[in-house]
């Protein structure tokens, strides 16, 4: 049974009491009003409404069913330190990738600003790649934000690529869970890419009045976009070495620089006519062996039987900008080179003097995994979680260590030195280019993976580790 309370009596009924009352009080108070003010006021003279037209009924054609447009107000740029003026012109190849993960602590903006360039003055580094999500940033004493740096290191010389992060790839639920300031990037269409793209700008633009020009359209999207069942729709390829998946993104990249164009040419893009896009760099090949290490290849077995840059000519040629990926094994920096395993025809392209980048180059991932990962009671820590039970922590616990870092000595190498190697002029391998390649070394720092190949520590006030700062003082 319910009980009675009158406290909940007047949360259900006291919204109407209380206008009931109000509407007798005023038909008590009317005639005493209007017997004070000699009786009823003349009646007001009517006028004929003016008609307004209707308005028209607004016809949003398919390439129109945009996402809202933000408002374009320029901001004042946010006063930031100053870096000190390079009397040096930077080196692109002395390059880094930005941290991920919303991180931009006090360490971390002191180690980015400490590259020394040939004259040995300290300042930016040449190159820094970053993440769209990751402009914000600010987790430091000042509440600097990430993006507010970088434009310092480009005022200085140094070269600014964004990657959008999340990506958009096809298939799935376009916008299942779309918010205004949290878009679903999971899936779509290349139109939703190419507004990704003009909402990052506009927000750039709102909070700076300026944005960054080097836009990278995704990354590794032959690793990072599913395979088979994605959402409601099975996807016509079954693995990343499936042709089709190539075929596909062959013409999803296409689209969406065509997408971009148009975006690019509505009125409200106008002072975006500076982006130039540069095509994604795909991951490369980690099968072990000197044959097979740092390709992009179909196998069959494992028999290499082509090259997936093949199936992508068409949209690589359409941008007409390139990135890719370097990852090495220790002691191979100049053995391991991802550019010689492109086909004749990139290789000419490349020639031709188109704007190219390496995103991303270090040691191989899997050259920090240390043995505990994958013996016997690696697995049987495993089968327990999965089991979801926990009788025994000597069960489903294992606090050992699970990977190296780059700070450590690996088959007799030091990563500075390999790094060094690499940015000094074997990255472009049998390339003939007439500019140097700029290069990002992977990774400033991150909160959640990749800890073991960061430069610094996690935390507000993380340690820097001993390659990054060897790195930043080689006089490149």
């Amino acid at each position: 049974m319910k009980r009675f309370f009158t406290s909940e009596w007047w949360r259900e009924r006291g919204g109407a009491v209380v206008v009931g009352g109000s509407v007798l009080l005023i038909l008590i108070m009317l005639p005493v009003l209007l017997l004070l003010n000699g009786g009823l006021s003349p009646q007001p003279t009517l006028t004929t409404p003016v008609s307004n037209p209707p308005t028209p009924p607004i016809i949003i054609t398919e390439n129109q069913r945009l996402l809202p447009t933000p408002t374009l107000t320029p901001a004042l740029p946010t006063p930031t330190p100053g870096i000190p003026a390079r009397t040096a012109q930077l080196n692109p190849q002395h390059g880094i990738h930005a941290p991920i993960g919303n991180q931009w602590t006090d360490t971390l903006r002191e180690s980015l600003s400490s590259f020394k360039d040939r004259n040995g003055q300290s300042g930016a580094p040449g190159l820094v790649v970053a993440l769209s999500s990751d402009m914000s940033a600010a987790n430091n004493r000042l509440k600097i934000r990430l993006e507010e740096d970088l434009h310092q290191y480009e005022r200085q010389g140094a070269q600014i690529y964004v990657r959008m992060y999340p990506q958009r790839f096809p298939g799935g639920f376009e916008e299942a869970f779309h918010t205004e300031d949290n878009p679903n990037t999971l899936s779509g269409s290349p139109r939703l890419v190419a507004q990704d793209i003009f909402n990052f700008l506009v927000g750039q633009q709102k909070r700076n009045g300026w944005h960054f020009s080097r836009i990278m359209v995704g990354n590794e999207p032959d690793l990072e976009w599913p395979n088979e069942l994605y959402g409601q729709n099975l996807l016509a390829w079954q693995s990343n070495g499936d042709p089709a998946k190539y075929v596909i993104m062959n013409r999803f990249y296409k689209e969406v620089y065509a997408a971009w164009q148009q975006r690019q040419a509505q009125p409200d893009a106008r002072q975006f006519q500076d982006i130039e896009l540069y095509f994604p760099a795909l991951a490369q090949d980690a099968t072990p062996g000197p044959d097979y290490y740092a390709g992009f290849n179909y196998y069959d077995g494992s028999k290499p039987v082509g090259n997936r840059y093949d199936a992508l000519r068409e949209a690589i040629e359409t941008y007409g900008r390139f990135s890719w990926h370097n990852y090495f094994q220790p002691g191979r920096a100049c053995l391991d080179i991802a550019a010689n395993a492109f086909p004749d025809w990139l290789q000419a392209d490349l020639e031709k003097g188109w704007p190219v980048v390496i995103s991303e180059a270090g040691w191989a991932p899997d050259s920090l995994v240390l043995p505990s990962q994958n013996d016997s009671r690696a697995k049987m820590v495993r089968f327990w979680h999965l089991l979801g039970l926990k009788w025994d922590k000597s069960l489903y616990e294992d606090n050992r260590p699970q990977w190296r870092t780059q700070d450590e000595l690996i088959g007799g190498s030091r990563f500075e030195e390999d790094v060094s190697r690499f940015v000094g002029g074997c990255d472009r391998g049998n390339l003939k280019l007439s500019q140097p390649v700029g290069a990002a070394i992977w990774l400033a720092g991150s909160e959640g993976n990749f800890i073991a190949a960061v430069g610094v520590e996690p935390g507000p006030v993380g340690p820097v580790r001993r390659w990054l700062r060897a790195y930043a003082g080689l006089p490149l």
